[in-house]
């Protein structure tokens, strides 16, 4: 069985909700795809939740608005735009697919990570 680790395109179904047993806030994108373990100081506060975990398996976490920047960093997860209107959300996190990234998604995934500049309107808050 596969495990998510370092260089693996990981690719994660996401809820959010106001309460960890009520999933009723909308996402722009459910999914989101990632190469993990290519940050500028490798895994970010998130990945480590996600770290050795398989295809399959959950994960819910609460999240409040500043801690997201030091919780995802380099990642920018579709739901930012959330804490417009919430300080706190519960975030459930489905593991949907773990694949041997190929070297061309990992050089697009640093050169997106360099591309990235603040000011930007992804909702990150940069």
């Amino acid at each position: 069985m596969t495990k998510i680790d370092n260089l693996k395109k990981v690719t994660l179904r996401l809820e959010a909700g106001t309460t960890a047993d009520d999933m009723n806030l909308s996402l722009t994108s459910s999914e989101f795809e990632f190469i993990f373990g290519v940050g500028p100081g490798g895994m970010c506060p998130f990945e480590y939740h996600l770290v050795n975990k398989a295809a399959g398996e959950e994960i819910s976490m609460p999240l409040k608005k500043e801690e997201t920047q030091r919780m995802f960093e380099h990642l920018h997860l579709p739901i930012m735009s959330l804490f417009e209107k919430h300080e706190l959300l519960h975030l459930k996190i489905h593991i949907l697919k773990i694949e041997q990234a190929d070297s061309r998604a990992v050089v697009k995934a640093l050169a997106d990570m360099t591309s990235h500049d603040h000011g930007c309107d992804c909702g990150c808050g940069c």
